[in-house]
């Protein structure tokens, strides 16, 4: 039975990711071959055959960085694939958002190649396999570091947001008109506050206790008004 890159639905629109099973096999089957490939090249007996030997060699030990490099670009893909789907991030990120749409275009295409012939000698004789992951993995480790950058650059705003882990944060930046998102996060960013009483226009005209007691605010917040900016109203 011959060895294939099974694919499997990601968790974005038509997004596919390769199956985590069919990956264990392959690199098991592949560490064996390289294994008695090196031990081959090392044996009198061989000689004759030697240049076929390295070429096999080379090809094995091609496609193992190959497939460490895939499951790391894939890992960091899956993880930047919602953020990047969010207006509001693109918007504020506008360079880091066109370098993920980059990397998204040649993944989808990559990936669509691998579903429509899934077998093993196929795939990794795919041109510029290893070249078009190079690029992918460089540019989202840009990405990485704009995000991360971008993340401090609101926790200096609003030093409470440190409480917070960067997917909450994300959560919270990801849904600048959606001032409920915050919600489940203000008992991390402020002690005794478990959250807040909004009215249908998304206003804010006091704060819960967790026991259910209700201080009313003097000053109604707007946080539509701050145009995207949380910490401004969180402020």
């Amino acid at each position: 039975e011959p060895l294939n890159f099974t694919c499997k639905e990601g968790a974005g629109k038509d997004s596919k990711i390769l199956q985590g099973d069919a990956i264990e096999e392959i690199q098991t089957i592949l560490d064996d071959h390289i294994i008695k490939t090196q031990t081959m090249k090392g044996s009198p007996f061989a000689k004759f055959m030697i240049t076929d030997i390295v070429e096999w060699e080379e090809m094995l030990m091609t496609t193992q960085d190959n497939l460490d490099l895939w499951l790391k670009v894939q890992a960091v893909w899956m993880y930047l694939e919602p953020v990047f789907s969010s207006d509001d991030i693109i918007n504020q990120m506008p360079v880091e958002g066109q370098k993920f749409k980059e990397v998204n275009q040649a993944w989808h295409k990559l990936m669509v190649k691998i579903d429509s012939d899934p077998r093993a000698f196929t795939v990794v004789a795919i041109k510029d396999l290893g070249s078009t992951l190079k690029m992918a993995n460089e540019k989202l480790e840009r990405v990485q570091k704009g995000l991360k950058d971008y993340l401090e650059s609101k926790m200096v705003l609003f030093p409470r947001f440190y409480f917070l882990s960067d997917e909450e944060l994300l959560e919270i930046l990801s849904e600048t008109k959606e001032p409920l998102r915050v919600q489940p996060h203000l008992k991390k960013c402020f002690e005794g506050i478990h959250r807040l009483k909004f009215d249908d226009e998304k206003k804010i005209h006091g704060m819960y206790s967790i026991e259910g007691e209700l201080v009313p605010f003097v000053k109604i917040i707007d946080p539509i008004a701050s145009k995207g900016a949380v910490e401004d109203w969180l402020l």
